[in-house]
């Protein structure tokens, strides 16, 4: 719980300086990296008008829940240890949000979406709490919780959105897994 209310402080601090200017955004940045123990480092400036919102090199979304995967919460992780038979079928990660370590039940490697991938009926990632948003920082794009969801409509894909689960999201942040979902 107190994990939990610091991010929510450090969030809010960054939203709050990332509105101020371009230059509080690699303000907000660096503190960030700081915080997580560099995590932030090498990535697009947090908040930057135009900055590009993507995974680094070898992130994945990963989960603890033991509920199934379209209703389980994803976070962006590196893989240290792969699932295997001997681990009970469990990777191990450490999640770039805090830089913690824990033992996964799902890894799911995932790509953008494109246009192309928007279709009623296809189950997409999106950022949790996001909905309606048209920009959304760099860090907040790896540092937020996922879940999977199906699209319900594609009627304003020519404004770049669509509906997940009905609600609207912007197709720049949706993600597409790249391995099966069960």
């Amino acid at each position: 719980m107190k994990l939990l209310r610091t991010a929510a402080i450090v969030l809010a601090a960054a939203f709050v300086l990332a509105s101020c200017s371009s230059m509080a955004s690699g303000a907000v940045s660096g503190a960030l990296g700081a915080v997580t123990g560099g995590a932030a480092s090498g990535g697009p400036v947090a908040g930057a008008a135009g900055a590009v919102a993507e995974f680094q090199s070898g992130e994945v979304l990963a989960s603890t829940s033991t509920r199934s995967e379209m209703d389980a919460s994803f976070r962006v992780a590196k893989v240290i240890q792969p699932a295997t038979v001997a681990t009970k079928n469990q990777a191990e990660v450490v999640f770039i949000e805090d830089g913690s370590k824990s033992w996964v039940n799902y890894v799911v490697n995932s790509r953008k979406a494109t246009k192309a991938d928007m279709v009623v009926g296809a189950t997409l990632f999106y950022l949790s709490g996001w909905q309606n948003h048209d920009e959304i920082s760099a860090d907040s794009y790896r540092k937020d919780n996922w879940n999977l969801g199906t699209i319900t409509s594609v009627q304003d894909l020519y404004k770049n959105y669509v509906e997940i689960s009905g609600n609207s999201f912007k197709i720049d942040y949706l993600r597409v897994p790249t391995d099966p979902i069960h």
